[in-house]
């Protein structure tokens, strides 16, 4: 069996943030220094703008500001940076949605939903998963932005973007299962309090770790705090770690759950032997297989014997385009970071991870694992530039402190969760928090998407994951898109998706 590399988990939670984009930190002072420095009044600057999202014409409020959280004793303990979208000219805000929206990581600000699916505004990128290229990069008009059917609060946890800890507080206090989901909730229940939101329908729509993050608000928020959801909307998620390909050391279910994202790479790539009549076709072989005769093979461990582990190593062959041999030799088990240097390997090129139909050439063509990721390289950089732009031409907002995009160092040191931290442990898993939330309150639904060519959070360990959690399938929703991790970058798959997201709002 094969143990994650530290880097491995690092890239996952996820923000994934999916992007390796290093965060400088500013010029350290002395704590105590800093403890005494008075605290600038919270920034917030007012724009408005319109938007043309098909015949309809939308004007809106943009609102870039800080929004202080306090302590019991009224101190303040963090500064969070968000900007929020608000429909005008609503006659009574509490009829109109509005959605908390983040990334993952930990350690991701909010900016790749915000410029890939649900802003006015989109990252102009190729849809093919070509790369875009150098400067100057461009932003477009997003006609099929949420803002069609809810208002939109960005939210930059502490420690990315702008938003960092406050007083007595280090950024490193609020870096942790339990205190982060406390802090974001703390400030959703700021802002419906300051914005008059308390009676308005509400939904959280997280990435990837933005999964975890969703479901342990979930308790927070309505048992906590009695602040009612309506819906819950999870992009990628993580939720049980268990069925993610990262640490696999004597866990064969991410083996199980990741084979058919493989088969859909594969096929995509034009490796597999066969021809198969559709995608479709392959992939609802795969599944049954996958959950059938390949979870029983890999149960049988070392007892199975030669004859079985051919036959079993044979079909793998044909849903992965694997030679037989090596995946004899690997005992059937294809882990997930040799099979992204092993599908091209004999082109000498590597996929992406969160996006398997990224490619690009390797210096190493022998090496066992990829020297970088390739949906990381050709997706990273134009994000970080347009919002820098947006930030300061589009909204007014003149900062000069860096914006922390991802943040590689809360994801090495985020703390378990309380209760969790003993010798026997084991993977996080909050399904149980989102799944209670539902019984809570039986009116909460939840939305899961999924992209077919993500090989960190798959589709198939999406539906395993929510299928198991006791969640009334009548109140859940699953859809499966073209695309990776960020399916949105597929133009037919951000349309679907956002369609498919209002239409969950609106009840439909």
């Amino acid at each position: 069996m094969i143990t994650t590399r530290a880097a491995i988990v690092a890239v996952l939670l996820f923000g994934i943030t999916p992007f390796a984009v290093p965060a400088f930190a500013e010029e350290a002072k002395p704590a105590d220094a800093k403890k005494h420095e008075p605290i600038p009044d919270p920034l917030k600057v007012v724009t408005q703008h319109r938007l043309k999202a098909g015949a309809t014409d939308i004007a809106y409020t943009a609102t870039a500001e800080e929004i202080d959280l306090r302590d019991g004793e009224g101190k303040q303990t963090a500064r969070f940076f968000t900007i929020s979208y608000v429909k005008a000219g609503v006659a009574r805000a509490e009829e109109r949605p509005v959605t908390f929206v983040f990334n993952g990581g930990p350690g991701s600000a909010s900016i790749w939903l915000h410029f890939g699916l649900v802003g006015p505004k989109l990252i102009d990128i190729p849809s093919d998963a070509s790369d875009p290229g150098a400067p100057p990069y461009k932003l477009r008009d997003n006609p099929w932005s949420i803002l069609r059917a809810t208002d939109v609060v960005f939210v930059d946890p502490v420690g990315t973007g702008f938003s960092h800890a406050l007083g007595e507080k280090k950024d490193e206090d609020f870096w942790g299962y339990d205190e982060d989901a406390d802090s974001v909730a703390e400030f959703i229940r700021t802002f419906v309090t300051m914005k008059n939101r308390w009676n308005s329908p509400k939904y959280i729509l997280g990435e990837s770790y933005g999964g975890i993050r969703g479901s342990l608000l979930v308790p927070r928020l309505q048992q906590r705090l009695n602040i009612g959801l309506n819906g819950v909307i999870l992009i990628s998620p993580a939720i049980n770690m268990a069925m993610l390909p990262f640490d696999v050391t004597g866990n064969d279910l991410p083996y199980v759950t990741l084979l058919p994202a493989q088969a859909a790479t594969a096929h995509y790539h034009g490796k597999l032997p066969d021809g198969w009549p559709s995608r479709e076709e392959l992939l609802r072989e795969v599944e049954t297989f996958a959950g059938g005769e390949y979870l029983a093979a890999l149960f049988k461990g070392d007892t199975i014997d030669s004859a079985e582990k051919r036959r079993v190593a044979e079909k793998l062959h044909r849903y992965t385009g694997l030679p037989t041999e090596y995946i004899v030799r690997s005992d059937l088990r294809i882990y997930g970071e040799r099979f992204l240097k092993e599908l091209l390997r004999d082109h000498g090129r590597a996929i992406g991870r969160l996006d398997s139909r990224y490619v690009q050439d390797e210096l190493d063509k022998v090496a066992e694992m990829p020297e970088s990721d390739p949906f990381d390289a050709k997706t990273g950089s134009i994000y970080v530039a347009t919002f820098q732009s947006y930030l300061r031409n589009d909204l007014k907002v003149d900062l000069v402190k860096r914006y922390i995009s991802s943040s590689e160092k809360a994801g090495k040191i985020w703390k378990r969760p309380e209760g969790r931290n003993h010798a026997f442990a084991g993977y996080i898993d909050v399904t149980g928090s989102l799944a209670q939330g539902t019984k809570d309150n039986e009116a909460l639904r939840v939305f899961a998407a999924s992209g077919y060519h993500d090989l960190a959070t798959s589709y198939f360990a999406t539906e395993y994951m929510l299928r198991h959690s006791g969640i009334d399938p009548k109140r859940l929703t699953l859809k499966n898109y073209e695309g990776g991790h960020m399916m949105y970058l597929h133009q037919p798959s951000l349309e679907a998706l956002s369609n498919d997201i209002v239409a969950f709002i609106d009840g439909k």
